[in-house]
């Protein structure tokens, strides 16, 4: 039987059972304390009670920096998935205990989220966020009764985004990016817009992988590694870079780019243009250019040709003068 007993003006739960650790609690009200005692017995006496003390003490903030500790440190794209584990350790939800997040509280952190980015961005990282809560519980035995990011419903994908350059758009983004005060900047958006690489891919990208020779770098990512063939201007930019301690060819943080980025297309009077929009527009040109499917997987590393068609546009006009040219 579990004892109870009053402590100044709250009420004190301890249970003593051969087989299992003590289980103390305190509670302000003793009904609470009585529910609590009789789950707690319930369970020990059909041999599904587990120690939730750990869950109970940890936070998600807790748990998102073990995670990236252990697990973030050892991925491909590392830096990336980092980045986007300081953004959940800046929210609301990092504050909670384990224990006390529910689908509920994840649904409403997951509509707030929508009201700042894409629905596609929500869904990455509530993908990141369920695999952390997984790895909690299959692996490092945190007693929780569910993963609660999979009581949540992900938002529907957003439509294919088609934006791409005009040139005039070109020059004046590549202009904008010259007046950077980081060197990278711009032999960064060259580097996207001639070989159609991720923005994780360039920034880990090191010298020891560039052929200058055979015009091949070889980038790693989500995806695995390959390598992608160097324009002459791809060439040109590198050239140019000064070499960094560390090896990488691009040795700036994802902010960094970001918030440069950003400023670039701003002054370039640019509407509605991502950086990973970059990585559209590349594949675009190339596929204007005549290179067929193979040869644009094998440059941008979609597994599929139905993924390689959500980064390419193709133009009804253009198909129109093929035909009157057949």
């Amino acid at each position: 039987m579990a004892t109870i007993r009053q402590r100044n003006d709250r009420w004190q739960v301890i249970i003593k059972r051969k087989g299992y650790p003590t289980q103390s609690k305190t509670f302000d009200l003793r009904k609470d304390a009585e529910k609590w005692a009789r789950q707690q017995e319930r369970s020990m006496d059909a041999g599904q009670w587990q120690d939730r003390t750990e869950a109970e003490q940890t936070t998600l903030k807790d748990l998102l920096e073990r995670y990236s500790r252990e697990v973030s440190s050892t991925k491909r794209g590392a830096e990336i998935e980092a980045y986007r584990i300081e953004l959940f350790k800046r929210s609301s939800l990092a504050q909670y205990a384990l224990s006390a997040i529910t689908g509920r509280l994840v649904a409403g952190w997951r509509d707030e989220r929508l009201k700042e980015v894409s629905s596609g961005t929500v869904q990455r990282e509530l993908t990141l966020l369920g695999h952390v809560f997984a790895v909690a519980i299959r692996e490092w035995c945190i007693a929780l009764h569910s993963n609660p990011v999979s009581l949540v419903r992900k938002p529907a994908p957003g439509k294919a985004r088609d934006r791409v350059l005009t040139a005039p758009e070109r020059e004046a983004l590549l202009g904008a990016c010259a007046e950077c005060r980081s060197p990278w900047i711009k032999p960064i958006v060259v580097f996207a817009l001639e070989t159609a690489t991720r923005r994780g891919e360039i920034l880990s990208l090191t010298w020891a992988n560039v052929s200058m020779e055979s015009a091949t770098a070889l980038v790693s990512g989500k995806t695995g590694s390959r390598k992608v063939p160097l324009s002459p201007a791809c060439l040109d930019a590198l050239r140019g870079l000064p070499r960094s301690i560390d090896g990488r060819v691009f040795p700036v943080t994802i902010e960094t780019l970001k918030q440069a980025y950003a400023r670039a297309v701003s002054r370039a009077g640019i509407k509605d243009f991502t950086f990973h929009d970059l990585r559209h527009d590349a594949l675009t040109r190339l596929a204007r250019k005549g290179f067929n499917i193979l040869e644009l997987r094998a440059i941008s590393g979609h597994a599929t040709a139905n993924m390689l068609q959500r980064y390419v546009s193709i133009d009804a006009g253009d198909l129109a003068k093929k035909l009157a040219s057949a």
